[in-house]
């Protein structure tokens, strides 16, 4: 039998409606899908509000600093690979497209220059996967800080289509009040490898500033995607608020950080590491609360 959201331990209902507050910008509408679409469940305003019985972070964390927590974003849960594999692929049908238009050469030149436009974009398509996959950060982290009540995330940077010869960068750091920041979760159709269509949920962190509370600044694919039900961001949406809320530990019992490469991190501006306490706390630091409960 399906498990309903009293069984999950969800307290607040699915929306399943058009955006009830909040204004996205033409320019969000046409480069995030989750601006056009309805949320499937809106967090309230009131973040005294208990949103899920059982908060977890499921490996979204990155690190743990005395003040603040950074969580990531769905592209660090493990895409990379899956864009670097894909962009493979994409390469390689350019490269059959080029040879499947070589015999053109002997009918007109003019014909042959005319199909060298796919070769050509497949393999600037599939380069455009690969510098997200390997030469972009791992990961982009939204960092929480509970003592300064403040919220700064670093966007992900578009990539130059046709500069295929830099690196992604990160976007530039934004900061945003706790009190204007949000949350949603949504629906999408998702069809992996061409073939069997399914349903996956994904949350988004949306961010406004003080001079427009009602207009999105910013949009973040925070957390990770699900499958058909939205439990784990709404569960890793409470871990977050009593975080933030009621000083409720960085990592829940039997939570993890999430493994990736640090290295290729984007790091925060030293003052804004200097308020949220300075370096990450250890693995054998975080014990305490990892824990798993007897």
């Amino acid at each position: 039998m399906p498990v309903d959201d009293k069984e999950r331990g969800i307290l607040i209902p699915e929306w399943r409606k058009e955006e009830p507050e909040l204004e996205f910008t033409e320019a969000q509408r046409k480069r995030n899908i989750y601006a056009r679409k309805a949320p499937l469940r809106v967090m309230p305003n009131d973040k005294k509000q208990s949103l899920h019985l059982k908060p977890v972070s499921y490996r979204t964390v990155l690190r743990v600093r005395p003040e603040a927590i950074e969580v990531g974003i769905s592209m660090g849960e493990g895409v990379a690979k899956y864009l670097g594999i894909g962009g493979g692929g994409v390469i390689a049908a350019g490269l059959f497209s080029l040879y499947a238009i070589v015999p053109m050469l002997s009918v007109s030149i003019y014909l042959f220059l005319f199909f060298l436009i796919f070769p050509i974009l497949f393999t600037l398509l599939g380069i455009v996967f690969i510098r997200r996959a390997f030469f972009s950060p791992s990961d982009h982290p939204a960092l929480f800080n509970r003592k300064t009540r403040q919220v700064h995330v670093i966007p992900v940077k578009p990539l130059n289509f046709l500069k295929f010869w830099e690196k992604g960068e990160p976007g530039k750091m934004k900061t945003y009040s706790w009190d204007n920041v949000t949350a949603r979760t949504y629906r999408r159709l998702d069809v992996p490898g061409g073939t069997v269509a399914r349903t996956e949920t994904a949350m988004e962190l949306l961010c406004m500033t003080d001079e427009n509370p009602k207009v999105v600044d910013e949009m973040v694919s925070l957390g990770m995607t699900g499958t058909w039900s939205d439990n784990s961001q709404v569960a890793l949406w409470e871990h977050i608020r009593r975080y933030m809320e009621e000083g409720g530990p960085p990592l829940q019992p039997g939570d993890q950080l999430r493994k990736i490469n640090h290295d290729k991190l984007p790091e925060f501006p030293p003052e804004v590491v200097e308020a949220a306490g300075g370096p990450a706390l250890t693995e054998e630091e975080l014990a305490q609360w990892t824990r798993p409960q007897e």
